[in-house]
């Protein structure tokens, strides 16, 4: 392969020697063996794993090529046995983003399924899954978060409610009847429920309302379920028992102990029932995942004489009476088999049996991992680092920090180099910067390998993902910078990110793009409007529109920017005055779209809009929009649509020639001739 790519370079070039012909290929024209198949295969993409409440058993959730969520049980990805049919998709649209859509007990599966959102029932692999709820009806009733209570005999879940048109949906925990599907209301009142968890007759859970997130500030509360002498079911002593911070993942080790996790000290770390004035573990490490917008993913699990611990930057086994006696440091463990994970999440524990899903290495895609304590045994359910022949062309992670616009104060971010072994630039030109900016607007990139990644820095591009002020990952402090600051900071930070590479001289200050998804799109559109800055974006799925987004969306982030921005309406100069679309007339740069048909988080008008305002200001535009596609896409040919039309797209801002063929190459508008 290496010998063909040489002589292509050779042919294209028209060079004799083999020094000059790896010297003739300008960045971005580069072949790479990392294929749109490979850079959007998702064959050991792992979710949501859980273990059975009563046996222990091990289950998670494969994505599929066509997008289809199946749950999974076996001893590796390759003999893994799927128990969901194909005419089956297992996700939740909870909150729209759903997480946690099925649990299991005595090793049979109860699932939400995409379409209708009903709850099902499967009692092995190869028998048809039997409805337990009734269908209403558009999916209007849906659920998440749940669990079989031993005590009651039924289902406890949260449960969100469109059947009443035109107003805001309800949400609530239930318990469910498996037989009847008979449904009891338990919990109501307040805008959101999350973190349901049972320990026989004890209930506790998370709630919280408007305008809060739950990043923001939640209520843990602690109940006993009954059930009456006529056989109704409810929840008394209800109690709430912390209000003051971000208080998530609530779990019972028994009807008195409980643990959860809190922000309280700056960072969310695991707190004890009883010992409230400081963290029963502190660390300056936020514990597990970024939570929030899915359900789902526990940061620590739960052993007979101890907490297992999952954080940024370790995974531990602490002693139960003395939280400062560290047992034993699994991370190290893991780390002995050639991982280097940064963040452990979706921990679970079962007697001597640890799972986590490793996350955050820069040589491997998220890992879901087995550590057996008594003999330190690891074991790995799916295979994640790149294939031998493709290891040369993997640019390694830099983490970076770089100052931002406010003295004193930086960001950071995950640069990768453009590498390729079969070509070696001219050491005076510098390659294009692509910079990637994550949703949210207070989520965070990722750190594991990404083969979309390396599909543009082995074809000869530097990737840089930035972590702008209000980012999660860093703590309180900085999470909380973006208050009032989106459409500030988001915007500033990347011209500094890409102004740090370019003072470096690891980048074409002539060559600046930037891409991003959700509130990275609105960042991607917002920079071609307000900033004369980089020469290329790519929105997927943004937000042009923050008034319309703040008086449409969903009842999940209907009130998210009241803390991002400001209250409405009292702000609503403050939205126009940040909204790409009221200011179109300033639209300067080349900016293409991509758009999900079905996003009701960012809907297709958002991204319209801006598109043909750009086609009105002679700006060089394209708009792709995949029919059946939501708020992020799913399906893997559209994936690599994505790709090969963002990279189509550079080649004719910038002039450079693809070694690749494009893949359905959108028609762009307004292009000079000289770029055509």
């Amino acid at each position: 392969f290496n010998l063909l790519l040489k002589l292509e370079a050779v042919v294209s070039t028209q060079s004799t020697g083999l020094g000059q012909y790896l010297l003739a290929m300008s960045f971005g024209e580069w072949k790479s063996p990392i294929t749109l198949d490979v850079a959007t295969s998702k064959r050991s993409e792992i979710s949501n794993a859980i273990l059975d409440s009563t046996s222990g058993k091990l289950f998670w959730i494969c994505k599929k090529p066509t997008g289809q969520f199946v749950i999974c049980t076996g001893v590796h990805e390759d003999q893994a046995v799927e128990w969901t049919p194909p005419e089956y998709n297992v996700m939740s649209r909870v909150h729209e983003y759903g997480g946690a859509p099925y649990f299991t007990h005595k090793d049979e599966v109860y699932f939400v399924n995409k379409v209708d959102q009903r709850i099902y029932k499967q009692g092995s692999p190869d028998v048809k899954p039997v409805a337990v709820t009734e269908d209403v009806g558009n999916g209007k009733l849906r659920y998440a978060c749940g669990h079989f209570n031993t005590f009651l005999e039924m289902i406890i879940i949260v449960r969100e409610d469109h059947r009443v048109e035109g107003s805001e949906c309800i949400n609530t925990i239930v318990a469910i009847d498996v037989k009847s599907g008979e449904q009891t209301v338990l919990c109501e009142g307040a805008d959101f429920y999350k973190g349901v968890q049972t320990f026989e007759e004890k209930l506790i859970f998370i709630s919280w309302d408007h305008p809060n997130m739950p990043w923001d500030t939640t209520k843990l509360n602690l109940g006993d379920l009954v059930r009456e002498s006529d056989g109704k079911v409810s929840v008394q002593n209800l109690k709430c028992l912390h209000t003051d911070a971000s208080i998530l993942q609530p779990m019972l080790m028994s009807k008195d102990v409980y643990f959860y996790l809190s922000d309280k000290n700056g960072f969310w770390n695991v707190w004890k029932a009883g010992a409230d004035d400081k963290a029963w573990y502190e660390s300056k490490m936020e514990t597990g995942y970024p939570y929030g917008w899915i359900f789902g993913f526990p940061g620590y699990g739960l052993v007979d004489d101890g907490v297992v611990i999952g954080a940024k930057g370790y995974l531990l086994l602490v002693d139960i009476d003395n939280p400062q006696t560290v047992k034993k440091d699994i991370g190290s463990i893991i780390e002995k088999q050639g991982y280097k994970f940064i963040t452990y999440a979706n921990v679970l524990c079962h007697k001597n049996m640890v799972y986590t899903i490793g996350m955050d290495d820069p040589a491997h895609a998220n890992t879901l991992i087995r550590v057996c304590l008594d003999t330190e045994e690891v074991y790995a359910y799916n295979t994640t680092a790149a294939p031998d022949h493709l290891k040369p062309y993997i640019s390694s992670c830099e983490k970076v920090c770089f100052p931002t616009s406010t003295e004193g104060i930086s960001a950071y971010g995950y640069l990768y180099r453009a590498k390729n072994p079969d070509y070696e630039p001219d050491a005076s030109s510098r390659p294009p910067l692509l910079v990637r900016i994550h949703g949210g607007p207070t989520g965070c990139t990722s750190q594991s390998l990404n083969m979309g990644t390396q599909y543009f820095t082995s074809r000869g591009f530097v990737v840089f993902n930035v972590d702008y002020r209000g980012s999660s990952s860093y703590g309180r402090s900085f999470r909380r910078a973006l208050y009032g600051n989106w459409g500030v900071y988001d915007i500033e930070d990347a011209i500094s990110a890409a102004q740090y590479l370019v003072d470096q001289d690891i980048v074409n200050k002539d060559q600046l793009t930037i891409d991003g998804g959700s509130a990275g799109g609105y960042t991607s559109m917002a920079m071609m409007v307000f900033k004369d800055y980089f020469h290329a974006s790519l929105s997927y799925y943004g937000v042009s529109d923050l008034l319309q987004l703040a008086k449409f969306t969903h009842k999940f982030e209907s009130r998210y920017l009241d803390q991002m921005i400001g209250k409405l309406p009292e702000s609503e100069a403050l939205y126009k005055a940040r909204s790409p679309l009221y200011h179109a007339e300033q639209l300067s740069g080349a900016i293409g779209f991509f758009q999900g048909s079905e996003d009701c988080v960012c809907p297709p008008a958002q991204s319209k809009e801006l598109y043909d305002a750009a086609l009105k200001n002679k700006i060089p535009t394209f708009y792709v929009e995949y029919p059946g596609e939501a708020h992020g896409f799913k399906k893997q040919e559209n994936l690599q649509r994505c790709l090969s039309n963002e990279m189509f797209f550079f080649s004719k801002i910038f002039g450079f020639k693809l070694a690749d063929e494009t893949k359905d190459p959108p028609p762009i508008e307004n292009l000079p001739d000289s770029c055509a």
